[in-house]
């Protein structure tokens, strides 16, 4: 095989291996296994320094789910269920309350002051039928009001209770 069949066949391995491990990262999966123009909200949460459950969970319009737990949850892997239009109309209803089309998309260590370190980091996706989108990224050691309460309320309507929290672990309100 000649060098630059080598090199050629070196650049598209290694750009499918970028495509392959890009495709199955586990930060935007749940938006990523959505239909593109599917209306879904997703509240995916980081590690902290300690044992903090690391999720992503996508609900769908018509109460679906799709929830990948990674660490520190009840049940690691991927699983799916129904949990009900209400779960839907509840978690808009707690975007709407948090102003979210007017909230900071980052609010995080590096762009707020008076934030503490280890503590985990929230995404909120939004993505509404019209294919309105966003995302906020905040870090719960920044303590924005806004973004407490609503990651508190769409835990509460996405059935984090039942689907994500472990008594084994640690309280839901972030103490050990």
């Amino acid at each position: 095989m000649s060098r630059s069949k080598r090199s050629l066949n070196l650049y598209v391995f290694a750009a499918l291996g970028t495509a392959i491990v890009t495709a199955c990262s586990s930060g935007e999966q749940g938006v990523t296994m959505a239909q593109p123009d599917d209306p879904v909200i997703v509240l995916s949460e980081g590690p902290c320094l300690g044992p903090c459950p690391i999720y992503d969970m996508t609900l769908h319009a018509d109460g679906s789910y799709l929830l990948h737990g990674e660490r520190f949850v009840k049940t690691a892997g991927v699983s799916e269920g129904k949990l009900g239009k209400k779960a839907w109309d509840e978690s808009v209803a707690a975007l709407e309350k948090s102003n979210f089309w007017k909230l900071k998309p980052v609010q995080t260590l590096d762009t707020l002051p008076n934030c503490h370190t280890d503590a985990p980091t929230a995404k909120v996706t939004w993505r509404t039928a019209e294919g309105k989108e966003k995302t906020v990224t905040y870090n719960a050691g920044c303590g924005v009001r806004e973004m407490q309460n609503l990651v508190a309320a769409l835990r509460e309507a996405m059935g984090y209770g039942d689907l994500v929290w472990t008594e084994d672990r640690f309280d839901p309100s972030g103490n050990r």
